[in-house]
């Protein structure tokens, strides 16, 4: 089982939805990689803490039936736990309203933040960097955009330093961005061909957005996660612990194949 394979699987076994070969597959994988091991135990953790936080707060019968009664917020019959979570006494509507507000959406969101904002949040910098709102410091030197990039992270990562003559752009200048507590390095490519923002990070393929299409490499197992975000299509791919996505104006399977060419198999 590879990693992406098992990031798909890693939500149904903690949720206790998955059973047999499946789970054994997986299970085998999570004793050999650390990194799907640390995904597992994140989404328990996220667990524990609503359960946490939930066994706090009661809300008022009338609101409790309104729910229970809502089939697109409780399609499948309430689990025990949750029962006894709203069955509570205690505390009134309007104070329970404000806690589940003020404490429990807000630690759940905070704890369970999908990774999808990543991506977005990054490409906001290409569309800055497109209406002239983000400068930039050039250089003619290729090799320098890398050496400062490294060197900003204090050697903790590279960016990709991929080729891109083929299609008349080459490195004029980097960036360094800090989302959701993690350092990306941006690589900007220009030339003839247009602009092209090469994104390097720590990550998973989580990372790529819940609407990103994704294609199946097979002869290099590895997956490609096409998306939009205005006029910019984006390409993000894993290779081993790093997350690479490209971004640019250029049509998107023009930028897929690019993408395709370059990556390396994990």
């Amino acid at each position: 089982m590879t990693c992406a394979e098992a990031e798909e699987l890693i939500t149904a076994l903690a949720d206790g939805e998955l059973t047999g070969p499946e789970r054994e597959l997986l299970e085998s994988h999570l004793h050999e990689c650390a990194h799907c091991r640390a995904i597992m135990e994140e989404e328990n953790a996220v667990r524990q803490k609503v359960r946490s936080h939930s066994a706090l707060l009661s809300a008022p019968a009338p609101l409790r039936r309104k729910i229970l009664a809502d089939e697109r917020i409780l399609p499948e019959p309430m689990p025990r736990w949750w029962e006894y979570f709203w069955l509570r006494p205690g505390l009134a509507g309007g104070a329970f309203i404000g806690l589940i507000l003020a404490i429990a959406l807000p630690t759940f969101f905070a704890l369970k933040t999908p990774r999808e904002p990543l991506a977005a949040a990054a490409l906001e910098t290409y569309a800055r960097f497109a209406r002239g709102e983000l400068s930039v410091e050039r250089t003619e030197n290729p090799k320098e955009v890398v050496a400062q990039l490294t060197k900003a992270v204090g050697g903790e990562l590279h960016p990709m330093g991929y080729d891109f003559s083929t299609v008349d752009l080459k490195p004029v200048a980097g960036l360094v961005r800090e989302i959701n507590g993690r350092k990306i390095l941006i690589a900007i490519y220009q030339g003839p061909g247009g602009t092209l923002f090469c994104y390097t990070f720590f990550g998973s393929e989580a990372d790529a957005p819940a609407e990103a299409a994704r294609f199946l490499d097979s002869a290099r197992r590895m997956s490609f996660y096409a998306f939009s975000q205005g006029k910019v299509n984006a390409v993000l791919h894993r290779e081993g612990q790093i997350i690479c996505i490209l971004a640019s104006e250029m049509p998107m399977d023009d930028l897929l194949a690019l993408a395709r060419s370059k990556a390396q198999k994990n």
